[in-house]
């Protein structure tokens, strides 16, 4: 059965629950091998854009190819109605060594990131730091929590997986809601 779009946005709404840190929807990676090739090709790279969707995907539409425009619209448009913002932060980045590999909670409200290729983010599903990480699937989306959501509610504690010198790479999507006023340095 094919989940609706009020069901999908339903089914991320659990993020909005004080004793839910992370929410991970599976699928498998919609690129194909043949445009993942292409983009490890560029890496390592971080690409960035910000604005209104049209802006932030045309920002990017000559780095970017048309599969992982289309992908990362139809998740923008899901996290903007989840988070009711009419903008966002968008990062496109392959990446080639450690980024991040130390356990963290982002300064963000809610975080999504996918990774298209190559091992996904690690997570304490328990929020006990490096003790028993778990990794998100390759492809799923997962919605990260931040320290900036609500005090009540704890983050998702999470980290990029050390990949230096393994010769993996990863290609990865990050969406943010835009930076508040008061969040800007």
């Amino acid at each position: 059965m094919i989940a609706t779009y009020a069901e999908l946005i339903e089914d991320w709404s659990r993020i909005r629950k004080s004793d839910c840190p992370l929410v991970i929807e599976e699928r498998s990676s919609p690129l194909s091998d043949e445009t993942a090739r292409t983009m490890f090709a560029k890496a390592p790279f971080n690409l960035y854009a910000e604005g209104r969707l049209a802006e932030a995907l045309d920002a990017l539409a000559d780095d970017i190819p048309p599969a992982l425009s289309a992908d990362i619209t139809r998740l923008a448009e899901r996290f903007m109605d989840l988070m009711r913002v009419d903008a966002i932060r968008l990062r496109v980045e392959g990446i080639t060594g450690n980024a991040c590999k130390k356990v963290h909670a982002d300064y963000t409200d809610v975080r999504l990131i996918t990774t298209y290729a190559g091992p996904g983010t690690d997570y304490a599903p328990h929020g006990d730091g490096d003790c028993c990480l778990e990794r998100v699937p390759t492809g799923a989306i997962a919605l990260f929590k931040g320290r900036l959501f609500n005090p009540d509610h704890a983050p998702c504690m999470h980290r990029s997986p050390p990949i230096e010198g393994s010769g993996e790479a990863r290609l990865v999507v990050v969406i943010d809601t835009p930076l508040k006023p008061s969040q800007i340095q």
